[in-house]
């Protein structure tokens, strides 16, 4: 993991001592849109979500494909939700690849499906960090 990368180790919820990793990123702008992030999909904002989501180089077409996507198929829309939460959190996150201030992946364990790894990539376009496309 990059050495600017926060890690803990805590205690599953529910004890029985049981591990899981806690990474959360060191860059603020970046914990700063993941909170953000989190906020418009706990709101259930998808239009909002989605424009501050996607990277800046989709054109208006992809994204409204994509929002439809997101409005019409629940499931991808609640397992996108909880994977931007766990990262926001740093919950299941193992380590984060990337500088952290251009470009960071998140390696985690999805948090609703059984032994199901995931990657997560954003990168830092004018200042605004973005999925990566």
């Amino acid at each position: 993991r990059p050495s600017n990368a926060k890690s803990t180790t805590q205690p599953k919820q529910g004890g029985r001592g049981l591990q899981f990793t806690m990474v959360l990123t060191s860059n603020a702008k970046l914990q700063e849109k993941l909170d953000q992030l989190v906020a418009l999909a706990t709101a259930g904002d998808k239009d909002a979500f989605v424009r501050a989501f996607v990277p800046l180089d989709l054109t208006e077409d992809e994204l409204k494909g994509y929002l439809d996507l997101l409005k019409t198929d629940d499931s991808e829309w609640e397992n996108l939700k909880a994977e931007i939460q766990a990262i926001a959190e740093g919950r299941g996150v193992q380590r984060i690849a990337g500088d952290q201030v251009q470009h960071a992946v998140f390696h985690f364990v999805h948090p609703m499906m059984a032994q199901c790894d995931r990657e997560v990539g954003f990168d830092c376009v004018n200042d605004e960090w973005r999925a990566q496309g």
